[in-house]
């Protein structure tokens, strides 16, 4: 059975941490101009094409380079200086906000440009992630890992809430222009703390002169392991359902707030705020869970919940909003138990040798899913409406998963190296 156990001392523990503590302080720090970003995004594509497959299309512009790279970034966490691949991703990401700024704020950004600077985020965002979810390891002992997964998320999720507020407030004072600028100058931030960290040197058994030899062998060979393994083989791919139904009413929400709900840019900011409610509590029972015991059982039980949940959003209207923003906020309960807790299983059961690997996969399919549903339920939306779309997607989420519970009847982890 899946433990809910209340033991906040691992938190703490956790954050006892100089290496996390700093890490979690500078992410923090770029997380909120990253949502600032997202929802300005959203904003500005809607107001500029009020069209759902343009949204689809600019969350699947940083999906194209993801399918390419993301596992080839795997490999170079395996073989190269982690922290320098994270610093290098950070800086051209501070370059694509800063031309998203400069380009809005003199009246020069068309629905175009927006695609194509997000395909270039799509190109460095798998750099950032890879190093990022292979650096954790490297702070922390191995049983406190799960724990740093799970407060990551409850950063990334408090970003969630405070991120739409403060963008909001800077389209509704100043211009949508100003978003990118802040989210432009919070790289500072994560770029200072990866300096400041401390951190053991990374063993690499590849020779300085071959670094760049077998790099597709290896990467093959990462994918191999990961597919076949006893677990992550069925539960990636299960996940990955899940990140191509239900995941992408994040990047579609501008245009259900204004079309569904008869919103603007508050309604956009309440509704990506009450998810980011849910994901906090949602984390915060992540975080405190002492083992991964059960953690399988959990997801896929997860992902039902939040199937049904979509479902039920799907049939809200505008005289049910409040309605709509109390269910949002319970589908993201469980979404992120779903996404954190998949993450953290993978980082619990993969050999250290395979882990930027293995990590990679888990964030090609994870991210390749929600580009992938928001640019199809998107072109749906813009012929049927959203409704219908949505609650396809949350219905056949649960039916996946409840059926992958009657089949699979998930237990544990599975220990490395198995």
């Amino acid at each position: 059975m899946a433990r809910f156990d209340v033991n906040f001392s691992a938190v703490r523990d956790t954050l006892r941490n100089r290496n996390f503590r700093i890490f979690t302080a500078g992410n923090a720090v770029s997380l909120l101009g990253t949502w600032v970003q997202r929802l300005a995004v959203g904003y500005l594509t809607w107001e500029l094409t009020k069209s759902g497959a343009w949204l689809g299309a600019v969350a699947m512009a940083e999906f194209i380079p993801v399918i390419v790279l993301a596992p080839i970034t795997g490999v170079i966490a395996d073989r190269f200086d982690r922290r320098k691949i994270a610093v290098f991703g950070q800086f051209f990401a501070l370059l694509q906000a800063a031309a998203l700024a400069a380009l809005t704020i003199t009246g020069h950004i068309t629905p175009m440009l927006i695609f194509l600077l997000q395909l270039c985020a799509g190109v460095v965002q798998p750099l950032i992630q890879t190093a990022r979810l292979v650096l954790v390891p490297m702070m922390l002992p191995k049983e406190r890992v799960g724990n740093a997964v799970a407060i990551t998320s409850l950063i990334f999720n408090t970003a969630r809430i405070l991120g739409p507020a403060v963008g909001g407030l800077i389209i509704t004072s100043v211009g949508v222009g100003w978003s990118f600028a802040l989210n432009a100058c919070s790289y500072i931030g994560v770029i200072s703390a990866l300096a400041s960290l401390d951190l053991p040197a990374h063993g690499i058994a590849i020779r300085r002169g071959a670094a760049w030899a077998g790099m597709f062998n290896d990467m093959a060979a990462g994918w191999r392991y990961t597919l076949k393994h006893p677990l992550l083989g069925w539960f990636i791919p299960t996940v990955g359902i899940a990140s191509t139904l239900t995941w992408p009413i994040g990047d579609l929400m501008a245009g259900i707030a204004d079309t569904v709900f008869n919103r603007g840019a508050g309604g956009l900011a309440a509704l990506t705020a009450a998810q980011g409610v849910g994901a906090i509590l949602g984390g915060l029972i992540l975080a405190q869970r002492p083992t991964a015991d059960g953690l399988s059982r959990l997801v896929i039980g997860a992902m039902v919940m939040s199937g049904i949940c979509l479902a039920v959003f799907s049939l809200m209207d505008a005289e049910l909003y409040y309605v709509a923003i109390v269910v949002l906020a319970v589908s993201a309960f469980f979404g992120v138990m779903v996404g954190v807790g998949s993450q953290s299983l993978t980082q619990t059961v993969v050999d250290d040798a395979m882990r930027g690997r293995s990590l990679s996969v888990w964030y090609t399919i994870t991210r390749a899913g929600p580009a992938i549903g928001a640019l199809v339920l998107g072109t749906l939306a813009s012929k049927f409406g959203f409704e219908g779309p949505l609650f396809a997607a949350g219905a056949l989420t649960a039916t996946a998963a409840a059926l992958t519970l009657f089949i699979r009847n998930p237990q544990g982890p599975v220990q490395p190296g198995t």
